[in-house]
């Protein structure tokens, strides 16, 4: 199966899976610019009408065998969100920003560490303004989500590649730590996608968002970025600092971590 079969292949999955449920399903990345490599992953972009954890999985599951069979790279399932969760991530994304400016200058952004709730938004909203192809919109969404997404990166610039991709480092037996690990652990196992790479996003990134938000409002934007873009800043930093950075970190703030399978 050659890269442009699979790209098809993808596509024809998500159609096929999800249905009537499907909103939108477009490949991004390295393909639509014209970057990839001859192993490169397939960043397929999708949006649902409403959760189902089930279908989701079987198309993780058929997504990665579509790699397999093309000798592909595979390291996730490209981003499956419903529409819900999806403009309720792009919501906080925008707002913590606007809070704290200082968070595109400390590890959770320049390390890419994924545990970060707008490291995750920064990832979507780059998707959304990037080229596209093998374009599916019954439901007309993307001219209006490019746009958010132009605007958003018009007031906020954002390199690319993050300066120190690959460097992070989380205080050991942290809670931070922890959870990363607790994902890492799932790689080789049959709950391999249950991760904020994977299914089920609203999990970590839907409703409970609201509340995170709350934690950003008080007093002015903090501006002033942590000394070192490697480590993670929390929680030795600033407490005002330390507190907006908290409401945006996976590890932290969760009423129900991990949410349900």
């Amino acid at each position: 199966m050659s890269s442009t079969q699979a790209i098809a292949e993808a596509g024809r999955a998500a159609v096929e899976t999800f249905g009537a449920d499907l909103l939108c399903s477009f490949v991004g990345g390295s393909y639509a610019r014209g970057a990839n490599k001859p192993t490169s992953d397939i960043d397929l972009f999708v949006i649902t009408a409403r959760s189902d954890h089930d279908r989701e999985r079987q198309f993780a599951e058929r997504l990665r065998t579509v790699h397999r069979i093309a000798g592909l790279e595979f390291d996730h399932c490209g981003e499956v969100l419903t529409l819900d969760t999806l403009n309720a991530l792009l919501t906080f994304t925008e707002t913590c920003i606007e809070a704290v400016p200082a968070v595109q200058r400390s590890a959770c952004y320049l390390a890419d560490c994924p545990l970060s709730v707008f490291r995750k938004g920064d990832v979507v909203f780059k998707f959304l303004n990037d080229p596209k192809t093998a374009v599916h919109d019954p439901a007309g969404l993307l001219p209006t989500l490019e746009a958010r997404a132009a605007a958003y990166f018009s007031a906020w610039p954002m390199p690319r590649v993050q300066q120190h991709k690959g460097r992070l480092r989380l205080p050991p037996g942290s809670p931070q730590q922890q959870l990363a690990e607790r994902w890492e652990s799932r790689a080789g196992t049959d709950a391999w996608a249950d991760t904020p790479v994977g299914i089920g996003l609203e999990r970590w990134f839907g409703t409970e968002l609201a509340a995170r938000s709350e934690v950003l409002h008080p007093g002015s934007p903090v501006a002033q970025a942590p000394p070192d873009g490697t480590a993670c800043p929390l929680p030795s930093t600033s407490h005002v600092l330390a507190a907006r950075l908290t409401a945006q970190c996976l590890a932290f703030l969760h009423s129900e971590p991990e949410g349900h399978r």
